[in-house]
């Protein structure tokens, strides 16, 4: 049989192919992942996009994976960096542990229409609906893939998925069976991991893992120290069981650090655990049920303390296709509770807050023609600020040919309320300058989206998406008297733009990854309003662009690149800039493998925040060995 050349997109079934080959301590080795068929690699499976598996070539949505390899073969030593690595995201860093995450847009100091998930559990905070990175970190090693959806997944995922969901999976206990040890140092950065897992029968596996890391600060842009060195520690454990066609999961975690920045320092706590089941229920009935409990406990000298407790359950069916139609739905409730202490800088009315989260959702999956899958969804929503919200969606794709998809979707996503939205005083004692706002309405999105997505000959992949988001009631700073202020719906939006990405394979042991994108926005203030603020809208570049490179020099020897550039921001002005980071890895044996990694390898630059609080971010080095036995 000819061996056809291989197309290497980012898919899950490299990641299980890593999986695979570190659990039975062999090289993971590069060609090992080239040995798909394209017929395979049409199969690979996604889950983000359907909360069910599906080949990614069928999804109608802009999905990139990040697998394991890339993650490996990157360098970086934590999420925010990986996430650097999918072409449909803008990452951008104001210093050591502050970063800013989204798609499409919307980069604001606490941007707020991203939902995160780690294996289900969402990590977005009610504080302001957004994500404290400071706070998100996992053993590198252990995740399986990311998975990273441009554009709304309010119908599946709920509020706050408004422009993209990621959406992380860690790696099932059986596939980190033995002992790991991966250490590290650079001139900016040193720690490390451990992990043991093992089997616990004849049909679970359990491991135990601790990381710590010790970063170092940075200088600001205007001069000086920008005081925002981090240290971090954390411990958690992960168990497994497969129990005929049903399988439970159970996880938890708990984590302490201290983080610096100018305001003073930050010190966090917090942990976290999570049960979750699924099997059939009947011969015709599947089901998942998740439940997690999770506390965070935020000291911000200067600014705020915050102490939050989440309990969130979930459960989702899905019925064997029945005819031409594949029903799935489900329903949860989540609870959110804080107490926030006032502090001279700011406050919460009231200081203490349980808010509630009720959904239920359904979706029909229709097989229009043989080529063609219309998919409708409704997902009612509600939370204690506004009641029930509606997020509906359309989806259709059709299969020009087995390696060719071209989908549509419109869409409905919003983002609910936060704290700082309806709740925010500042000072934290009268008399107030900003008073609070308990009559905050959800921020709207409507979406229409495109997009294509296919293998190109036998060396080729291709996924290109078009966009329009129109958004209403927008958040404003406002006037509500003499010499005080409000956060109102003041504002709409629109934003237009385009997403590409690819894979190209020019030589059996040489992969390129591109990606580029190009968006526009625009802002009006409503008659009746004024916004004092921001804009709304963010502060994004027009353009972004990226290439990776990742090359085996022999079966030992693996050179990876990776080039990104980052079009200006507006306001405040930040320049475009260019950036190479570059990694060696040397597999010395079987269990051994060390690597040297180069960041910012060009010219020193800023990403993102006011020109007195920005940091500087310069070449670094990180040195690396991971061992397995």
């Amino acid at each position: 049989m000819r061996r056809p050349h291989i197309l290497r997109t980012a898919s899950a079934v490299a990641a299980l192919a890593c999986a695979e080959a570190w659990s039975q301590g062999r090289p993971l080795q590069f060609a090992e992942l080239a040995d798909l068929s394209l017929e395979q690699l049409a199969q690979v499976t996604v889950t983000s996009a359907a909360r069910r598996e599906q080949p990614l070539l069928e999804a109608p949505a802009a999905l990139f994976v990040i697998t394991a390899e890339d993650i490996r073969r990157s360098g970086v030593t934590s999420i925010p960096e990986a996430l650097r690595l999918a072409p449909n995201l803008q990452v951008m860093r104001g210093d050591t542990s502050q970063y800013v995450i989204s798609a499409r847009g919307g980069l604001t100091t606490t941007a707020n229409k991203m939902l995160v998930l780690i294996d289900g559990r969402t990590v977005y905070t009610p504080l302001f609906s957004g994500v404290f990175y400071d706070a998100v970190a996992l053993v590198i090693e252990d995740i399986e893939r990311i998975e990273v959806i441009s554009g709304p997944g309010a119908t599946m995922w709920g509020t706050n998925a408004v422009n993209g969901v990621i959406n992380i999976t860690t790696r099932h206990a059986g596939s980190t069976l033995g002992t790991l040890v991966a250490p590290g140092a650079g001139d900016r950065e040193r720690g490390g991991s451990v992990r043991h897992g093992w089997s616990v029968g004849a049909n679970a596996a359990m491991r135990v893992y601790a990381r710590y890391f010790d970063r170092d600060s940075h200088q600001l842009e205007i001069g000086g120290d920008a005081r925002d060195d981090a240290k971090r520690w954390q411990a958690g454990f992960r168990l497994d069981r497969e129990s005929g066609a049903s399988s439970t999961t159970w996880q938890g975690e708990a984590y302490g650090a201290e983080v610096n920045n100018l305001a003073g320092v930050r010190d966090l706590a917090g942990g976290h655990v999570m049960g979750r089941w699924s099997g059939a229920i009947s011969p015709d009935v599947s089901a998942t049920v998740h439940a997690f409990l999770d506390r965070t406990d935020r000291v911000h000298a200067g600014s705020f303390d915050e102490v939050r407790d989440t309990l969130d359950v979930e459960a989702q069916l899905m019925a064997n296709r029945r005819g031409q139609h594949l029903l799935s739905g489900g329903a949860g409730y989540r609870a959110s509770r804080d107490r926030t202490v006032p502090t001279a800088v700011l406050g919460f009315m009231p200081a203490e807050r349980t808010l509630q989260f009720i959904n239920v959702y359904a979706q029909d999956e229709m097989r229009l023609a043989p080529d063609l899958v219309g998919i409708a969804g409704l997902r009612a929503e509600h939370n204690s600020y506004t009641g029930w919200e509606w997020l509906p969606s359309v989806r259709v794709a059709y299969s020009m040919t087995p390696r060719h998809t071209v989908w549509g979707a419109l869409s409905r996503a919003v983002r609910s309320p936060s704290r700082i939205d309806a709740d925010l005083v500042v000072p934290g004692t009268p008399p107030f300058l900003v008073v609070n706002n308990p009559d905050f309405k959800s921020e709207v999105a409507k979406v229409a989206e495109a997009g294509y997505r296919g293998t190109i000959g036998s060396l080729a992949s291709m996924s290109l998406s078009l966009f329009h988001h129109g958004y209403d009631r927008l958040r404003t700073v406002e006037a509500a008297g003499s010499g005080v202020f409000t956060l109102a719906n003041g504002a709409e939006g629109r934003t237009i733009g385009l997403e590409a990405w690819g894979d190209l394979r020019p030589l059996e042991d040489w992969r390129l990854v591109w990606g580029y994108t190009w968006m526009r926005h625009s802002t009006d203030v409503l008659p009746g309003h004024a916004n004092l603020g921001d804009d709304p809208m963010g502060n994004n570049p027009r353009r972004t662009a990226s290439l990776r490179s990742l090359m085996n020099l022999g079966e030992k020897l693996q050179l990876d690149l990776f080039a990104r550039y980052v079009g200006s921001l507006p306001a405040p002005f930040i320049p475009s800039y260019t950036q190479l980071s570059a990694r060696l890895g040397w597999r010395v044996s079987p269990q051994l493998e060390l690597s040297l990694t180069g960041s910012n390898m060009l010219d020193a630059h800023v990403e993102f925040g006011a020109s007195s609080a920005r940091a500087v971010f310069r070449r670094s080095y990180f040195a690396k060995a991971t061992w397995s036995f």
